[in-house]
């Protein structure tokens, strides 16, 4: 961007609500396949949140790769050359991780172990994204300045 443009130009305000409207209904997606998982419904509603939560997490660190370069494609770019990048990514995954994973913090934020049925779907979701501005960025309908 040039210093004398606004951040909020026309193309950056379209990339902003097309993008947060894509992770904001796949974090809806993700919380409504884990309702449909056999058990009590405290513990489908429990599965829900715990995926939404980690959809919503894990979307967000994979999508940072999308919004370095709103033109050229993820693939076309060196997406691991900014190295203080990589590692603010992999320390929030490790939080995220640890929170899902360690038995005392799934506890406090009341989160379930994730069914493994469940675990590809949310995989899925969480890379979706990425497929997601790369057909947009191959269309150009992307919105680039």
């Amino acid at each position: 961007l040039k210093k004398t443009k606004g951040i909020f130009t026309k193309g950056m305000t379209y990339r902003l609500i097309y993008q947060g409207v894509m992770i904001g209904l796949l974090t809806l997606v993700a919380f409504i396949l884990g309702l449909s998982v056999q058990g009590d419904p405290a513990y489908k509603i429990q599965v829900g949140q715990t995926m939404a939560f980690a959809v919503l997490a894990f979307s967000e660190l994979v999508h940072v790769f999308n919004v370095r370069n709103n033109a050229k494609s993820l693939f076309a770019t060196n997406p691991f050359n900014n190295s203080k990048l990589i590692l603010a990514i992999f320390a929030s995954a490790a939080l995220m991780l640890s929170v899902l994973l360690v038995p005392s913090l799934r506890n406090i934020f009341d989160i379930a172990v994730l069914p493994m049925e469940n675990l590809f779907e949310t995989i899925c979701l969480v890379f979706a994204p990425i497929l997601v501005v790369e057909i947009f960025k191959l269309f150009k309908v992307n919105g680039g300045e």
